[in-house]
């Protein structure tokens, strides 16, 4: 263990430790011997000089009740006074014993018991001589002798005092031997710590500090640096393994330079092999790799890439931002993208996007083109519901006058009939048209609304009322829920009106008989009213509704055949309620109903200035 660096430094830690514990015993021993000197001090002396003066006090404290005693006339407060007289000389016999306990010499110990047994005799006199006759001279009496007691007590207190004052210069006199070989013992032990930390940085820091400065040395790069020995211990083994480093770090630099002039070769070749235009930049922006394509995009800066020249205009200007474009020949366009390195430099990679390009025209015409055919079908819409409409109300004019023999009766009812078919067959095809018409505005940007407050349940209950005899029809109880007092929303009465009347109808048009309708109109949350529509239909599956409402689009195409209807129905609605700030939420299915919910912002029951909203 001697020769090793752990055996040193066990050895340094037991002498450090027994220095320690020896100084610390040493320095706990005289603070326990200086408090014992201290409370030694308080017990005997200041006790001792405390009790004697307390005596004192107490028995001027007789002697004044001793002088009421006489001048009184009252029995009861004589004898009181007796009782004072009696306890306050066994407080002065107690306080004298305590005195007498704690003396630190002889002298002061027989003065406390003559003072004391002088106490005694003067008061048995007392209890003899105050008895009721002549006590006026039996006071004097007493007082006479008291005066020969207070002069014991000036002496008890002298000689209490000097004692204390003899222990307390003994006592300093303790405390600074005490001091001196406490100084003393601790400039031993610093010396002795100062000579075993010597021996440690002679045995340990200076190897120590050879081996850091080598293993410096080798990492700033200095692989041939001289690496002693240090013997056989812990520190001769890290410098044998510091010298088996430095040469395994030598070879490492080695094969690692080999290595990276390989990576620079088979970088040189990729960038001169590749199809993009590649230049490195320094810092201050002048030219370190240029490869032979950079010159194969830009012909005119043949003899402007060499490395350290500085970066070229032409190619400054088109990255203005990280990423440019550029056109070279009118023909060849061409994408710049810079990125910063690592040392405050760049890299330009310069890429042919001539195809892109082209794309990207042909894309723009195409667009051009597709925009062209949407407003071109926007305008064939609107000339088609024009165009439709004239005849349609003329049809349904012309034959609402057979239907209702208007101009006198018809001969045959087949043809009331069929004007009654024609009638209804031309109000379903205009019906159709201005749900047409009306999605093509709102597709369009032109659809207006005139917001105003309406009575929400009054609503609800006329569109009950349209489709009351279709739903009777239908053997279907429609009703209306009752509602939750005056409850008003802010809407177009127009379009909410269709609106309602497209959900019922739907309502109507898919719930077999015996089915069940029920509207009701309530406050939602966030300042909206509610209007609900639920049926006991055959209902639809949760991921069939996005699909309801799509333009021109029915759940299963079979219900086409089944049920009249474009497929315009639902989406209509639902934009004509967005444009209203409001929404449309469908709860449903499949095969237990379909719930239909409309959400408008509430209104008050007040005149409102119509606003006029495009969709």
């Amino acid at each position: 263990m001697g020769m090793t660096i752990r055996g040193k430094i066990l050895l340094a830690f037991f002498a450090l430790a027994a220095l320690t514990g020896g100084l610390g015993f040493y320095a706990v021993n005289s603070v326990v011997e200086s408090g014992r000197l201290v409370v030694e001090t308080y017990d005997k002396p200041l006790m001792s000089i405390s009790y004697a003066r307390l005596a004192l006090s107490n028995f001027t404290a007789v002697e004044v009740a001793l002088t009421d005693r006489v001048m009184s006339h009252d029995p009861a407060r004589r004898q009181e006074l007796d009782v004072r007289m009696s306890d306050l000389a066994d407080s002065v016999a107690e306080d004298l014993a305590v005195t007498e306990s704690r003396s630190l010499s002889q002298r002061a110990a027989v003065a406390a018991h003559d003072t004391a047994a002088a106490i005694v005799n003067w008061n048995n006199m007392r209890r003899e001589l105050i008895d009721g006759s002549n006590d006026e001279a039996d006071r004097e009496t007493l007082l006479a002798r008291a005066k020969a007691i207070d002069d014991d007590f000036d002496n008890l207190v002298e000689v209490t005092a000097e004692d204390g004052f003899k222990f307390r210069e003994s006592a300093l006199a303790s405390i600074a031997r005490y001091r001196t070989l406490s100084i003393i013992a601790t400039l031993a032990a610093v010396l002795l710590g100062a000579t075993i930390a010597l021996l440690l940085v002679r045995r340990m820091v200076r190897p120590i500090a050879t081996a850091s400065s080598a293993a410096r040395r080798i990492a700033e790069g200095e692989l041939d640096v001289e690496i002693g020995t240090a013997g056989n211990d812990e520190l001769g083994q890290l410098l044998g393994s510091m010298a088996v480093m430095r040469d395994n770090i030598r070879g490492m630099m080695e094969r690692e330079i080999a290595a990276r002039r390989s990576a620079q070769n088979r970088l040189v070749n990729a960038l001169e092999n590749s199809a993009e235009g590649v230049v490195l930049a320094d810092a201050g922006g002048s030219i370190l790799i240029a490869n032979s394509q950079v010159t194969a995009f830009f012909p005119s800066l043949a003899g402007h890439l060499a490395p350290g020249a500085p970066f070229p205009e032409i190619l400054e200007k088109a990255l203005t931002e990280p990423r440019g474009e550029i056109c070279v020949d009118g023909v060849r366009w061409l994408h710049l993208s810079r990125s910063a390195t690592s040392d405050g430099g760049f890299v330009v990679i310069i890429s042919d996007i001539s195809a892109l390009k082209e794309r990207e025209l042909a894309l723009s015409a195409a667009k051009e083109q597709a925009e062209a055919a949407n407003r071109a079908k926007t305008e064939f819409l609107a000339n088609m519901g024009h165009e439709l409409r004239t005849p349609l109300n003329a049809v349904i004019g012309f034959s609402e006058i057979i239907a209702g023999e208007m101009i006198g009766p018809v001969g045959q009812p087949s043809y009331k009939e069929f004007a009654n078919d024609i009638m209804r067959s031309g109000r379903h095809l205009l019906e159709m048209i201005n749900d047409i018409l009306d999605f093509t505005k709102c597709e369009g940007g032109s659809l207006e609304i005139m917001p105003e407050p309406l009575d929400a349940q009054s609503a609800i209950a006329h569109a009950a009322e349209s489709f009351a005899r279709d739903a009777e029809r239908g053997q279907l109880t429609l009703a209306v829920a009752p509602g939750d007092g005056s409850l008003w929303l802010l809407a177009d009465s127009m379009r909410l009106r269709r609106v309602l009347q497209q959900l019922v109808s739907n309502a109507v048009k898919f719930t077999p008989a015996g089915g069940h309708i029920t509207l009701s109109a309530k406050r939602g949350r966030d300042g909206f009213v509610a209007l609900s529509i639920a049926d006991t239909g055959i209902g639809m599956r949760p991921e069939d509704i996005a699909v309801a409402l799509s333009p021109f689009s029915q759940v299963d195409s079979s219900l086409s055949r089944r049920y009249e209807g474009t497929g315009m129905g639902l989406p209509l609605c639902k934009g004509v309620i967005e444009l209203h700030g409001g929404r449309l939420e469908i709860a449903s299915a499949l095969g237990q109903g379909t719930t239909m919910t409309i959400l408008l912002p509430e209104a008050v029951r007040t005149p409102h200035v119509a606003t006029v909203a495009t969709c």
